[in-house]
């Protein structure tokens, strides 16, 4: 049984980040070993953040992330007042409030990384 899931994501940009998740989505820092920052938004949400190729972990966790093929999505309870929020605070806005027909409504960021950020909330 899996008690929790998060996400690391290898970067050279780990204050950037920890920025990026903490102004903008409420992560608090947990955790600080310096090469390995955890970062929390309430029970169950968490991501962390890593230098790459550090000597402690093995090869396969060292690579930086590089490309694509990943999407972190972030479920809010008012996916128009996040929207506003991002707006405001002058956050590059990759894609505009869109209602998909499925019931959800979201609207996309990008990461310091380049990573998207998808914001949803389910109607």
């Amino acid at each position: 049984k899996i008690e929790l899931a998060h996400n690391v994501i290898t970067t050279t940009k780990i204050d950037e980040s920890m920025d990026f998740y903490t102004q903008h989505f409420g992560f608090e820092l947990v955790a600080d070993v310096g090469f390995y920052k955890h970062l929390r938004a309430g029970e169950g949400v968490e991501i962390a953040l890593m230098e790459p190729n550090h000597p402690s972990q093995p090869p396969l966790y060292q690579p930086e992330w590089k490309g694509q093929g990943l999407i972190l999505t972030f479920q809010v309870a008012d996916v128009a007042s996040a929207y506003a929020d991002m707006k405001e605070k002058g956050v590059p806005i990759a894609f505009d409030l869109k209602r998909e027909e499925w019931g959800q409504v979201h609207f996309g960021i990008k990461d310091p990384n380049g990573i998207p950020v998808d914001v949803v909330q389910y109607i």
